[in-house]
């Protein structure tokens, strides 16, 4: 079964050509996932009595249109059977104000924790909280292991940042979607004017979180590009700088 709600988009969701952001539609598929959990289960209360979490391991997300302010839309999402300790999760998104065309999709794996013991746990071990059960269907991609950036690589740049109270949730960690504005914020060079004649559609962004960040972790963000026809491959890898883990990598194609 899918749970689905319906949002209007805010101004201030969107970016400089009216065009909503990428962490925003990443924001309306978390808060369609809440309400599916809060619904159905296992709900959040069940898992923070229990000491668990869903940890997102990976998401990969597809873009096909562009979704300005007061468009209406629907989100929704469905989880597949676990596939050994992994929970994959789907998310699509209607434009109902574009008689109802899909504008973007994504798809999720998740890991089950036990937040005490720090370990992962079986599917086996909640799968009966799932009221609703499964949902069969499958999208045509699939989550990316790995990102290798190309050896025709034409920039690189290195930047820090700051975590800072904005990016944290009631995890007390990086909010899942914070990531998808900081890899966005890191595909604008300096220097570039931003102007109505500068337009970045992104087309995919893939992102593999590796180890959480926390407030006031310093991130490492190397970040190459390389060119691939009518499109730019933006290949980025961040580490905690005090710990030298690998935070996240990303790779994020976007239409020239």
């Amino acid at each position: 079964m899918k749970w689905s709600n319906e949002y209007k988009i805010h101004y201030y969701y969107t970016d400089y050509n009216n065009i909503l952001k990428p962490g925003y539609i990443g924001r309306y598929m978390q808060e369609t996932a809440w309400y599916a959990l809060k619904n159905w289960g296992p709900t959040p209360q069940f898992l923070a009595e229990n000491n668990l979490a869903f940890i997102l391991s990976k998401i990969s997300f597809r873009y096909y249109s562009e979704i300005h302010e007061d468009d209406i839309i629907k989100a929704e999402t469905w989880a597949n059977p676990p596939k050994t300790v992994i929970f994959p999760r789907n998310y699509r998104i209607y434009n109902q104000s574009k008689n109802g065309e899909i504008a973007a999709e994504a798809v999720s794996a998740w890991a089950l924790m036990d937040m005490k013991e720090k370990t992962i746990l079986k599917p086996d071990m909640i799968e009966e909280n799932f009221r609703n059960g499964f949902d069969g269907e499958e999208l045509d991609f699939a989550v990316q292991r790995r990102f290798k950036s190309p050896e025709n690589s034409v920039n690189s740049s290195t930047v820090e940042y700051k975590v800072a109270y904005s990016d944290i949730d009631t995890n007390l960690h990086m909010n899942n979607a914070a990531y998808i504005d900081l890899i966005c914020d890191n595909l604008y060079y300096d220097g570039e004017k931003l102007s109505p004649d500068l337009k970045k559609r992104i087309l995919s962004l893939d992102l593999n979180y590796n180890s959480q960040a926390v407030f006031g972790d310093i991130i490492e963000i190397y970040r190459t590009v390389a060119l691939n026809g009518q499109t730019e491959e933006h290949y980025i890898n961040a580490k905690i700088k005090s710990s030298g883990q690998n935070c996240f990598e990303s790779k994020v194609v976007i239409k020239k």
